[in-house]
């Protein structure tokens, strides 16, 4: 059995998201709108086109519930933001909102006109066009679509990893405050554990009540011990575990593990003070075997966590005072 967090709410409160949104909107002039699996709204519309409010209040309405659709399950599918043209041949992108795999809605953008110079690089339309049907029937709505914002696609593109990111944060968040709050035996009204989707998770941190965040960063850490002579990145640690570097750090914090480099640091120091016990190796040779280039750099490091130096270290323990 798994987790199963299929609320969108229990991720972001409608209420104070909507201003957010709203702010957002008005920085950026896309439209936004907050939706959950099923495509329907959790929040209002922030900064609809005219063009687009004409249209969805028509019979034409279909085609954008349907776009709306089929391009979150896009963006869920790919697990990233997907940017693509609707029917009336609108820029709009989709940026899933995804908790333990499981897709529980999206943030859809867009509204926009893709600037003339990137018209080469035209995403394909999400559903058969119907934009020339129109255009020689409604002149309102023609009057309307001339009015939409027009924007490039490197600044399109920029904004939906923008989006992905604040998205991403909400989710971490919620996930990181009902994890603590299970820890310290407070779970509110407001957190997983009272609505009664979530028996598997809540179940597996009562059972490891000390060691919720350290199974997750678990993968990370025996990483770290086996591999001490690679390169260790943020970057690489995080999607070991299968969280987001941000997470992974707040984690790794609350495990009082400080930073990741300075926890990298010493967890190879730890392995030199063996190595210079048990081996002949000389200092150089430490130095590289446990991923410092820089044997200088490798000899500082070492006198400030142990107050001495490899040699000293290793001379101290060869002839013990006393």
């Amino acid at each position: 059995m798994r987790p199963s967090f299929s609320k969108i709410d229990q991720i972001i409160n409608p209420i104070k998201f909507q201003k957010i949104q709203d702010d957002i909107a008005s920085a950026t002039d896309l439209a936004l709108i907050t939706v959950d699996y099923k495509g329907k709204p959790l929040t209002k519309h922030s900064n609809c086109s005219d063009f687009c409010q004409k249209v969805r209040s028509s019979n034409y309405g279909i085609y954008c519930e349907k776009c709306d659709s089929h391009g979150g399950l896009e963006a869920a599918r790919l697990r990233k933001p997907y940017i693509y043209i609707c029917h009336f041949g609108l820029i709009d992108f989709a940026i899933p909102i995804i908790v333990k795999d499981l897709y529980i809605g999206a943030f859809m953008a867009g509204q926009v006109l893709l600037s003339p110079q990137d018209l080469a690089e035209t995403p394909e339309p999400i559903l058969p066009g119907v934009q020339s049907k129109w255009e020689s029937i409604d002149k309102n709505l023609k009057e309307a679509f001339d009015t939409l914002p027009v924007m490039s696609l490197d600044k399109i593109t920029a904004l939906a990893n923008m989006l992905l990111h604040i998205v991403n944060y909400c989710v971490e968040e919620a996930e990181l405050k009902a994890l603590l709050a299970h820890r310290s035996g407070k779970a509110s009204n407001n957190t997983y554990a009272e609505t009664g989707e979530d028996d598997y998770f809540i179940s597996t941190i009562k059972r490891h009540p000390r060691k919720g965040a350290d199974q997750l960063i678990q993968p990370a850490l025996a990483y770290i011990k086996k591999h001490p002579e690679e390169k260790i990145t943020l970057e690489k640690m995080a999607a070991l575990c299968n969280i987001s570097p941000s997470y992974f750090s707040k984690l790794f914090a609350k495990e009082n593990r400080g930073n990741l480099s300075d926890y990298v640091n010493k967890t190879r120091i730890e392995l030199a003070k063996e190595l210079l016990l048990n081996s002949d190796w000389n200092i150089r040779t430490i130095a590289a075997h446990i991923g410092y280039d820089d044997s200088g750099y490798f000899i500082k490091i070492f006198k400030k966590l142990t107050n001495k130096t490899p040699l000293e270290y290793r001379n101290s323990k060869e002839n013990p005072i006393g």
